[in-house]
């Protein structure tokens, strides 16, 4: 925080997730009100997600190529317009499920490039020597924002319908753009910009290929997304029809999540330098995937709010380890095709996470969908553990 820069661009984008945990939170729920169907609330996640599994790595190369201080103007602009056509269409009484699903398809598509952007933006916002603890505060405005975001959705949602949800968020990106303003941010590198955009692609992939221990990190983030994460999902139909909490308890369930994620960027923070990021990872996935097969069987709400602590805890230990082993081993002209590898990982499998946990949950029931799938990632976790350049990898 010693950054002024950082401090502004960190205090707008905390404000920028809460509105959108607002938003995830009513439109979760807005879909599943208008369908009754698990499948068609799959379906949103599915097409949301699309467009990171084909333009998430042209996103990283979009990053290095071009200033990211102008791509996040443009971007963070589109999302907020989104939003507020959103809005617009619940306050007029005009809401349809097809509306929902063109939205979030128009959103995936911005994600893409932001995405990759945004991450990779915080090396040039603080010093070489912060640069891992700047991942991990980044990485912390998200997370907290998971504390308070579903909370106060879950409120407004039952106090005052989705509408007032949606217009929240698409005023909440004033902040991130306001900080945008004020960055002073150099243009990418040159250095190997005469390369073609397509072989530019293929040395992030080749970067990560080239060292064992940080792909099998990658390739446990997608097992991760594909398998470990559809949970979420499907927390309203938990919320609803296991757990009978209603609206507001919707909310607390993501709520419960954000301060798990929240304990596990600081246990992170306080064990780097001490604890390898490969052991850390080890735990995480370990942790995450038992904890996830507990949360499968249980129907009390107080006993699955205090699993989703765990989960939480357990999934961004994950997430932000290999995202800081994957940024502090790349050098200053791969940063942003490395990061998209990470955020391609994470979200590329999600659109058919979504449709598969949906689909399963109409035939087996939502409890026995999650079992299935989390399942696959426990079998993971359990092969990294004889993965010696895993174990190696420095803390």
């Amino acid at each position: 925080m010693r950054s002024s820069q950082f401090r502004r661009y960190w205090v707008g984008a905390f404000f920028s997730f809460v509105g959108s945990w607002v938003q995830n939170v009513a439109q979760s729920w807005l879909v599943y009100d208008l369908t009754r169907s698990e499948f068609l609330l799959g379906l949103v996640g599915f097409v949301s997600g699309l467009p990171m599994l084909f333009l998430s790595p042209l996103g990283g190369a979009i990053a290095d190529r071009f200033n990211r201080r102008r791509i996040l103007l443009i971007t963070q602009s589109l999302f907020a317009l989104s939003a507020l056509t959103l809005a617009a269409l619940t306050f007029m009484g005009l809401i349809r499920y097809e509306y929902v699903l063109v939205l979030s398809l128009l959103n995936g598509l911005v994600l893409a490039v932001d995405l990759p952007t945004r991450q990779s933006l915080v090396a040039h916002l603080v010093a070489r020597e912060d640069l891992a603890n700047g991942i991990a505060l980044n990485a912390a405005a998200f997370h907290t924002s998971r504390i308070l975001g579903p909370a106060l959705g879950g409120l407004l949602l039952e106090k005052v319908g989705p509408a007032p949800c949606f217009l929240f968020n698409g005023l909440s990106f004033s902040a991130i753009l306001l900080a945008l303003m004020t960055l002073q941010i150099q243009s990418a590198s040159t250095e190997r910009k005469s390369v073609g955009l397509v072989r530019s692609l293929g040395e992030g992939v080749q970067f990560v290929r080239a060292r064992r221990g940080l792909l099998m990190l990658w390739l446990n983030v997608l097992v991760l997304s594909m398998f470990g994460l559809g949970y979420l999902v499907l927390m309203p139909v938990f919320a609803e029809e296991v757990f009978q909490i209603g609206k507001t308890g919707l909310g607390q369930l993501y709520t419960f999540a954000g301060i798990g994620s929240l304990a596990g960027l600081l246990l992170v923070a306080r064990l780097a330098g001490e604890v390898s990021r490969g052991w850390l990872v080890l735990v995480a996935a370990n942790g995450f995937a038992w904890t996830i097969i507990a949360f499968a069987f249980v129907n009390d709400p107080l006993i699955a709010k205090g699993l989703l602590i765990l989960a939480g805890m357990f999934g961004v230990m994950q997430l932000v380890s290999t995202n800081t082993a994957l940024q502090t081993a790349a050098p200053d002209h791969l940063r942003g095709r490395v990061v998209s590898l990470h955020t391609w990982a994470i979200n590329a499998p999600a659109p058919f996470s979504a449709l598969l946990i949906g689909k399963l949950a109409q035939t087996f029931g939502s409890q026995t969908a999650v079992l299935m799938c989390v399942s696959i990632c426990a079998v993971f976790a359990l092969f990294l553990l004889f993965v010696p350049e895993v174990r190696r990898l420095e803390a």
